[in-house]
């Protein structure tokens, strides 16, 4: 096994600060939590910097920027896109020294190796403004494997990378797929959407903790496990005192819920809830539709209000005094004109083509999920030495470079 040295990231790493003063450079980025560095429009949906980012701080690609008040959280990311961006000046960027593979010391910090460290010494006595100080990021003990080492656990994760990249390629094409067949809708007369169901339910607001719930215990639905025509039974919470709720609040395989309030674009999601844990809520910004079976099935609904028609149909329904939250009603909701064929034949022939997709978009986000954690396992189990790749591997490497 190859010898791997002791050391700090103050010898792998130094700090680098070069500002925008010239303003050449206009994507501006932030530093995540979940996701490392992203286009700042990527996670506010717009810009939200100041006009004048000639202060701001220039990302190279490969370099490393983290969150002073959040590292102790994962707030670190490295800049794998091939344009330099800005950031904010109050993160600090670093870059690898001469003698390092860039992108090794990038998949360290993103694998959480060093949370715990960065969590025992953040200082501050407000939870979510904690904060570490540079002398205590540079200080951080870390192993150093050889250059070659280094290089050889960065291609192996790139090709884990690539794959999960083309998973997510294929998720993305099959989700058009489906909006496309969603889109082609039986011809038939529009009727109200009050007309061919039996009635909405509401559900109920009760204080929870947020914690993530427990196998076997009662759990209220948060409001992102109704998704576009999708349902999603792990987005919940824990609810350790059931007793504001009736049976009547009680989630049933099948039934169809609607998000009655949300953001504009997500406003009046529909989907058909499956795969049920027993003892499951429904909160009060989750509706239950129960259509009249012997008119309407409930996965017929589900995807044609999902369609991209449809969902316009909606969304114009909703109203609100704030530009991120939007609400629908239960009149404004029923008075939704939408096409009901005669036949229960013809909505199973909607639903079938449909269901297909669903079921193939379900099987490939089974996949990316285990892949993208065998790749965390697999990052962990390198960087730990608990696999050694052997230096066999540099051949190969030489071919495919």
């Amino acid at each position: 096994m190859s010898e791997w040295g002791k050391g700090t990231l103050n010898d792998v790493l130094v700090e680098v600060d070069v500002r925008n003063t010239d303003e050449s450079i206009s994507l501006v980025l932030s530093v995540t939590e979940g996701r490392g560095i992203v286009p700042q429009a990527e996670v506010f949906k717009k810009r939200i910097a100041t006009d004048d980012t000639t202060n701001y701080k220039v990302v190279q690609p490969l370099d490393i920027a983290w969150n002073p008040y959040l590292l102790w959280t994962g707030a670190v990311g490295q800049w794998l896109r091939r344009a330099p961006g800005v950031t904010s000046p109050i993160y600090p960027i670093y870059r690898a020294r001469p003698d390092q593979d860039g992108r090794y010391w990038g998949l360290l910090l993103k694998s959480g190796l060093l949370t715990p460290y960065f969590d025992s010494t953040a200082v501050g006595s407000i939870q979510r403004r904690r904060r570490t100080t540079r002398p205590v990021f540079q200080a951080a003990s870390v192993s150093i494997p050889p250059l070659a080492d280094q290089r050889r656990i960065v291609d192996v994760m790139a090709a884990v990378d690539a794959q999960i990249e083309a998973l997510g390629a294929e998720v993305v094409a099959a989700t058009r797929i489906l909006d496309a067949l969603r889109a082609d809708v039986p011809e038939a007369e529009e009727v109200p959407i009050a007309s061919v169901v039996d009635g909405i339910d509401s559900g109920k607001s009760v204080q929870t903790k947020g914690e993530a719930p427990i196998h076997g215990k009662a759990r209220v639905l948060k409001l992102s496990a109704v998704q576009l025509g999708q349902f999603d039974a792990n987005e919940a919470k824990r609810l350790d005192d059931p007793s504001g709720y009736t049976k009547t609040h009680l989630v049933d395989e099948g039934d169809l819920l609607i998000t009655r309030s949300n953001t504009p674009e997500r406003v009046g999601y529909v989907a058909v809830a499956f795969d049920v844990p027993p003892d499951t809520y429904l909160p009060d910004l989750i509706w239950r539709i129960r259509p009249d079976e012997s008119r309407c099935l409930a996965s017929y609904l589900a995807h044609l209000l999902s369609s991209a028609e449809m969902r316009s149909r909606i969304t114009a329904s909703a109203s609100g005094t704030s530009s991120s939250m939007q609400k629908i009603n239960k009149k404004g909701f029923g008075a939704i004109r939408v096409p009901i064929p005669d036949t229960i034949t013809a909505q199973e022939a909607y639903i079938t083509k449909c269901d297909s997709l669903i079921d193939a978009i379900r099987a490939l986000k089974a996949e990316l999920a285990h892949l993208r954690t065998f790749g965390s396992a697999l990052l962990t189990t390198l960087l730990n030495q608990e696999i050694e790749i052997p230096e066999s591997y540099d051949s190969f490497l030489e071919r495919t470079a």
